[in-house]
């Protein structure tokens, strides 16, 4: 094989193995976000190596133990949202600076309805790629601003309108519909076309208005 070419694939495979790291590492990202939304011990452990380290402000130190902390923290309250956006990566050898934006909102559950806890700010990781594998070596979550809303249950509204029109709702365990995989394919539940879907919030916002 000519030099030129030995090159071009060289740089090719290169390139080829910078995006697979891309995506190896935006895949730890998100599973960790399904980690704690889901309560899932096991899942958001595996986002870490065993002697990571997590600074999160009300918790630094060890991740495994921060694992640990925050599972039961958050299967306190009613739900939880993470989303990730803009994530950046810059590599280094075997080690990755990644900095990512995060909105999570926090759902507690009331006499009245909701209060939504809702903050973003940005994840700045260092990840490390051991036996092929990349997971995160030092995490700081770093907070940019908060919001405090007051909210009703929507969902709980708009199914007691029509029950069997009920929207699958996330929840925590093996039942959860977002491990179901191939076999959602299985999943035809019997939902007739509601005839009035905006009135239960229209009548909502007449009695809020009035």
């Amino acid at each position: 094989m000519p030099v030129e070419l030995e090159e071009r694939v060289a740089n090719l495979e290169n390139k080829l193995q910078e995006l697979m790291d891309r995506e190896a590492i935006r895949e730890v990202i998100h599973r960790y976000c399904q980690a704690v939304d889901r309560c899932d011990l096991t899942m958001l452990k595996s986002c870490y190596h065993p002697d990571g380290f997590d600074d999160h402000g009300f918790f630094a130190g060890n991740a495994y133990e921060f694992a640990e902390y925050v599972i039961p923290v958050l299967e306190q309250i009613d739900s939880s949202v993470h989303a990730i956006t803009n994530t950046r990566i810059e590599f280094e050898g075997e080690r990755a600076a990644c900095q990512s934006q995060w909105s999570v909102i926090h759902r507690l559950r009331h006499e009245k309805g909701f209060t939504d806890f809702w903050h973003q700010g940005r994840y700045l990781d260092v990840f490390e790629k051991r036996d092929g594998e990349w997971k995160i070596l030092h995490r700081v979550m770093s907070n940019d601003f908060d919001r405090w809303i007051e909210t009703i249950d929507v969902a709980a509204l708009a199914s007691a309108a029509a029950p069997q029109n009920a929207a699958v709702r996330g929840c925590r365990g093996p039942s959860d519909p977002s491990y179901l995989g191939f076999d959602l394919l299985e999943h035809r539940p019997d939902r007739p076309a509601m005839k009035d879907l905006w009135g239960p919030f229209a009548a909502l916002a007449g009695a809020s208005s009035g």
